[in-house]
Protein backbone atom coordinates (compact mmCIF):
# COMPACT_ATOMS: atom_id res chain seq x y z
CA UNK A 1 0.00 0.00 0.00
CA UNK A 2 0.74 3.63 -1.20
CA UNK A 3 2.36 5.99 2.04
CA UNK A 4 -1.14 7.76 3.72
CA UNK A 5 -1.51 9.21 6.67
CA UNK A 6 -5.46 10.63 7.14
CA UNK A 7 -8.15 12.90 5.83
CA UNK A 8 -9.10 14.39 9.43
CA UNK A 9 -6.77 12.93 12.01
CA UNK A 10 -3.31 14.78 11.11
CA UNK A 11 -1.15 14.61 14.03
CA UNK A 12 -3.39 12.46 16.18
CA UNK A 13 -1.77 10.05 18.63
CA UNK A 14 -4.04 6.75 20.01
CA UNK A 15 -4.10 6.25 23.39
CA UNK A 16 -3.93 2.45 23.41
CA UNK A 17 -0.98 0.79 22.67
CA UNK A 18 -1.40 -1.26 20.26
CA UNK A 19 -3.88 1.03 18.44
CA UNK A 20 -1.17 3.12 18.10
CA UNK A 21 1.20 0.83 16.56
CA UNK A 22 -2.06 -0.05 13.95
CA UNK A 23 -1.95 3.31 12.93
CA UNK A 24 1.81 3.72 12.52
CA UNK A 25 1.78 0.40 10.69
CA UNK A 26 -1.14 1.68 7.97
CA UNK A 27 0.92 5.00 7.58
CA UNK A 28 3.98 2.55 6.62
CA UNK A 29 2.92 -0.52 5.92
CA UNK A 30 5.35 -3.13 5.41
CA UNK A 31 3.29 -5.48 3.48
CA UNK A 32 0.14 -5.81 2.33
CA UNK A 33 -1.05 -7.99 4.77
CA UNK A 34 0.06 -6.02 7.85
CA UNK A 35 -1.72 -3.28 6.88
CA UNK A 36 -5.19 -5.46 6.53
CA UNK A 37 -4.43 -6.73 9.75
CA UNK A 38 -3.68 -3.34 11.38
CA UNK A 39 -7.04 -2.12 9.42
CA UNK A 40 -9.20 -4.92 11.14
CA UNK A 41 -7.50 -3.69 14.63
CA UNK A 42 -8.87 0.02 13.95
CA UNK A 43 -11.89 -0.66 12.51
CA UNK A 44 -13.55 -3.25 15.15
CA UNK A 45 -11.70 -1.22 18.04
CA UNK A 46 -13.98 1.06 20.29
CA UNK A 47 -11.83 3.87 20.06
CA UNK A 48 -13.96 6.53 17.94
CA UNK A 49 -10.29 8.18 16.77
CA UNK A 50 -9.27 4.47 15.62
CA UNK A 51 -11.98 3.88 13.60
CA UNK A 52 -12.25 7.15 12.25
CA UNK A 53 -8.36 6.82 10.69
CA UNK A 54 -9.12 3.43 9.36
CA UNK A 55 -12.45 4.60 7.65
CA UNK A 56 -10.03 7.28 5.85
CA UNK A 57 -7.33 4.37 4.78
CA UNK A 58 -10.36 2.45 3.77
CA UNK A 59 -11.39 5.22 1.16
CA UNK A 60 -8.40 6.00 0.25
CA UNK A 61 -7.37 2.43 -1.02
CA UNK A 62 -10.79 2.59 -2.23
CA UNK A 63 -9.97 5.30 -4.52
CA UNK A 64 -6.77 4.20 -6.35
CA UNK A 65 -9.39 1.67 -8.04
CA UNK A 66 -10.32 4.82 -9.95
CA UNK A 67 -6.48 4.56 -11.34
CA UNK A 68 -6.09 1.12 -12.12
CA UNK A 69 -4.79 0.12 -8.74
CA UNK A 70 -6.78 -2.92 -6.46
CA UNK A 71 -7.54 -2.32 -3.25
CA UNK A 72 -6.49 -4.45 -0.06
CA UNK A 73 -9.45 -3.76 2.17
CA UNK A 74 -12.21 -3.52 -0.65
CA UNK A 75 -13.53 -6.77 0.58
CA UNK A 76 -13.72 -5.27 4.28
CA UNK A 77 -16.94 -2.78 2.41
CA UNK A 78 -19.51 -4.56 4.98
CA UNK A 79 -17.75 -4.10 8.06
CA UNK A 80 -16.68 -0.58 6.85
CA UNK A 81 -20.31 0.44 6.02
CA UNK A 82 -21.82 -0.95 9.34
CA UNK A 83 -18.68 1.10 11.48
CA UNK A 84 -19.78 3.99 9.31
CA UNK A 85 -23.53 4.10 10.59
CA UNK A 86 -22.23 2.94 13.89
CA UNK A 87 -20.90 6.29 13.85
CA UNK A 88 -23.54 8.22 12.57
CA UNK A 89 -25.82 6.91 14.37
CA UNK A 90 -24.70 8.40 18.00
CA UNK A 91 -26.02 11.75 19.53
CA UNK A 92 -24.21 14.72 17.90
CA UNK A 93 -22.37 16.84 20.71
CA UNK A 94 -22.62 19.90 21.60
CA UNK A 95 -19.85 22.42 20.39
CA UNK A 96 -19.08 23.30 23.72
CA UNK A 97 -18.27 19.10 24.38
CA UNK A 98 -15.04 18.51 24.70
CA UNK A 99 -15.65 15.67 22.43
CA UNK A 100 -16.79 17.70 19.64
CA UNK A 101 -13.90 17.81 17.99
CA UNK A 102 -13.13 14.09 17.84
CA UNK A 103 -17.11 13.14 16.69
CA UNK A 104 -16.62 16.01 14.09
CA UNK A 105 -13.69 14.04 12.45
CA UNK A 106 -15.17 11.13 13.02
CA UNK A 107 -18.74 11.84 10.70
CA UNK A 108 -16.66 12.97 8.06
CA UNK A 109 -14.52 10.11 8.08
CA UNK A 110 -17.81 8.27 7.90
CA UNK A 111 -19.53 10.00 5.44
CA UNK A 112 -16.33 10.04 3.17
CA UNK A 113 -16.87 6.30 2.80
CA UNK A 114 -20.49 6.63 1.97
CA UNK A 115 -19.51 8.97 -1.26
CA UNK A 116 -19.25 5.21 -2.56
CA UNK A 117 -20.45 2.95 -0.43
CA UNK A 118 -23.85 4.86 0.28
CA UNK A 119 -27.24 2.72 -0.35
CA UNK A 120 -30.84 4.20 -0.08
CA UNK A 121 -31.03 2.62 3.85
CA UNK A 122 -28.52 5.03 4.47
CA UNK A 123 -30.97 7.66 3.41
CA UNK A 124 -31.82 9.13 6.91
CA UNK A 125 -28.56 8.80 8.52
CA UNK A 126 -27.07 11.39 5.55
CA UNK A 127 -30.12 13.79 5.83
CA UNK A 128 -29.47 13.81 9.56
CA UNK A 129 -26.00 14.61 8.95
CA UNK A 130 -27.19 17.45 6.92
CA UNK A 131 -29.41 18.71 8.94
CA UNK A 132 -27.12 19.24 11.68
CA UNK A 133 -24.42 20.06 9.53
CA UNK A 134 -21.35 19.18 12.17
CA UNK A 135 -18.98 20.98 10.53
CA UNK A 136 -18.11 21.78 6.79
CA UNK A 137 -15.75 18.58 5.91
CA UNK A 138 -18.76 16.45 7.18
CA UNK A 139 -21.47 18.52 5.03
CA UNK A 140 -19.70 18.32 2.30
CA UNK A 141 -19.15 14.67 2.60
CA UNK A 142 -22.82 14.21 3.68
CA UNK A 143 -24.35 16.22 0.40
CA UNK A 144 -21.38 13.88 -1.90
CA UNK A 145 -23.27 10.61 -0.13
CA UNK A 146 -26.52 12.07 -0.82
CA UNK A 147 -25.68 12.63 -4.50
CA UNK A 148 -24.82 9.02 -4.79
CA UNK A 149 -28.22 8.28 -3.39
CA UNK A 150 -29.94 10.34 -6.01
CA UNK A 151 -28.23 9.18 -8.49
CA UNK A 152 -29.17 5.33 -8.03
CA UNK A 153 -33.13 5.55 -7.26
CA UNK A 154 -35.81 6.71 -8.98
CA UNK A 155 -37.43 7.72 -5.54
CA UNK A 156 -35.38 9.01 -3.28
CA UNK A 157 -36.43 9.75 0.26
CA UNK A 158 -38.46 12.35 1.61
CA UNK A 159 -36.17 13.46 4.28
CA UNK A 160 -33.25 13.09 2.60
CA UNK A 161 -34.71 15.43 -0.51
CA UNK A 162 -35.98 18.05 1.85
CA UNK A 163 -32.51 18.18 3.86
CA UNK A 164 -30.74 19.16 0.74
CA UNK A 165 -33.56 21.51 -0.74
CA UNK A 166 -33.18 23.52 2.48
CA UNK A 167 -29.85 23.83 2.20
CA UNK A 168 -30.43 25.52 -1.37
CA UNK A 169 -32.31 27.67 -0.37
CA UNK A 170 -30.97 28.85 2.65
CA UNK A 171 -29.68 32.16 2.39
CA UNK A 172 -28.10 32.23 5.34
CA UNK A 173 -25.46 30.00 4.44
CA UNK A 174 -22.51 29.67 2.95
CA UNK A 175 -22.81 29.44 -0.76
CA UNK A 176 -20.49 26.95 -1.70
CA UNK A 177 -22.38 24.57 0.27
CA UNK A 178 -25.63 25.69 -1.32
CA UNK A 179 -24.14 25.30 -4.98
CA UNK A 180 -22.64 21.68 -3.36
CA UNK A 181 -26.41 21.20 -2.40
CA UNK A 182 -27.85 22.09 -5.51
CA UNK A 183 -25.28 20.27 -7.22
CA UNK A 184 -26.52 16.52 -5.33
CA UNK A 185 -29.67 17.42 -6.10
CA UNK A 186 -28.80 17.85 -9.45
CA UNK A 187 -27.61 14.12 -9.57
CA UNK A 188 -31.59 12.59 -9.17
CA UNK A 189 -34.35 13.03 -11.55
CA UNK A 190 -37.46 12.41 -9.87
CA UNK A 191 -40.33 14.40 -10.11
CA UNK A 192 -39.70 16.09 -6.62
CA UNK A 193 -36.23 16.79 -7.49
CA UNK A 194 -36.92 18.46 -10.73
CA UNK A 195 -39.87 20.18 -8.82
CA UNK A 196 -36.87 21.80 -7.50
CA UNK A 197 -34.77 22.03 -9.54
CA UNK A 198 -37.70 24.70 -11.32
CA UNK A 199 -37.83 26.87 -8.35
CA UNK A 200 -34.03 26.79 -7.89
CA UNK A 201 -34.32 28.39 -11.78
CA UNK A 202 -35.62 31.44 -10.69
CA UNK A 203 -32.90 32.19 -7.54
CA UNK A 204 -30.99 35.21 -8.71
CA UNK A 205 -27.50 34.06 -8.07
CA UNK A 206 -26.33 32.78 -11.73
CA UNK A 207 -24.42 29.90 -10.85
CA UNK A 208 -27.17 28.35 -8.55
CA UNK A 209 -30.10 29.42 -11.14
CA UNK A 210 -27.75 27.88 -14.16
CA UNK A 211 -26.77 24.57 -12.18
CA UNK A 212 -30.46 23.98 -11.92
CA UNK A 213 -31.46 24.27 -15.74
CA UNK A 214 -28.90 22.05 -16.90
CA UNK A 215 -30.74 19.68 -14.44
CA UNK A 216 -33.81 20.36 -16.65
CA UNK A 217 -32.14 20.12 -19.34
CA UNK A 218 -30.15 17.17 -19.19
CA UNK A 219 -32.47 14.99 -17.39
CA UNK A 220 -35.95 15.92 -18.93
CA UNK A 221 -35.45 18.19 -21.92
CA UNK A 222 -39.00 17.16 -23.43
CA UNK A 223 -41.12 18.29 -20.35
CA UNK A 224 -38.70 21.63 -19.46
CA UNK A 225 -37.70 22.61 -23.15
CA UNK A 226 -39.31 26.28 -22.63
CA UNK A 227 -37.84 26.83 -19.43
CA UNK A 228 -34.82 25.83 -20.48
CA UNK A 229 -35.11 28.30 -23.59
CA UNK A 230 -35.86 30.91 -21.46
CA UNK A 231 -33.63 31.03 -18.97
CA UNK A 232 -30.69 30.09 -21.64
CA UNK A 233 -31.81 33.44 -23.68
CA UNK A 234 -31.46 35.14 -20.20
CA UNK A 235 -27.69 34.51 -19.93
CA UNK A 236 -24.99 36.43 -20.86
CA UNK A 237 -22.12 35.16 -22.94
CA UNK A 238 -19.74 34.68 -20.45
CA UNK A 239 -22.40 33.25 -17.77
CA UNK A 240 -21.08 30.37 -15.32
CA UNK A 241 -20.71 26.68 -15.62
CA UNK A 242 -22.50 25.08 -16.88
CA UNK A 243 -24.40 27.58 -19.36
CA UNK A 244 -22.41 26.21 -21.79
CA UNK A 245 -23.75 22.58 -22.00
CA UNK A 246 -26.89 24.05 -21.23
CA UNK A 247 -26.90 25.79 -24.59
CA UNK A 248 -24.93 22.52 -26.31
CA UNK A 249 -28.22 20.34 -24.72
CA UNK A 250 -30.16 22.74 -26.65
CA UNK A 251 -28.27 22.58 -29.97
CA UNK A 252 -28.64 18.68 -29.60
CA UNK A 253 -32.20 18.67 -28.88
CA UNK A 254 -32.44 21.20 -32.13
CA UNK A 255 -30.72 18.63 -34.34
CA UNK A 256 -32.88 15.26 -33.12
CA UNK A 257 -36.26 17.06 -33.43
CA UNK A 258 -35.54 17.96 -36.89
Amino acid sequence: MEKFDTYYWQGRRLEDPELEEARLELVSPQSGDAARRAFIRLLHSDSIPAMGIALDHYHYALSGERHGMSSLLASHASEVVECVRKILRRPLPSAADEGAATDRAARASALLVLVNEATPEDSDLIARSIEEAPGPDALSAALGAAGTILDSVREPGHRLVAAVERLVFDDSQDFDERLEALQALAQGSSPRVLAVMVRASALEDLELQVTAVQALAFHDMATYRGLVEERAASWPEGAPYPAADVRRLLREDDRETK
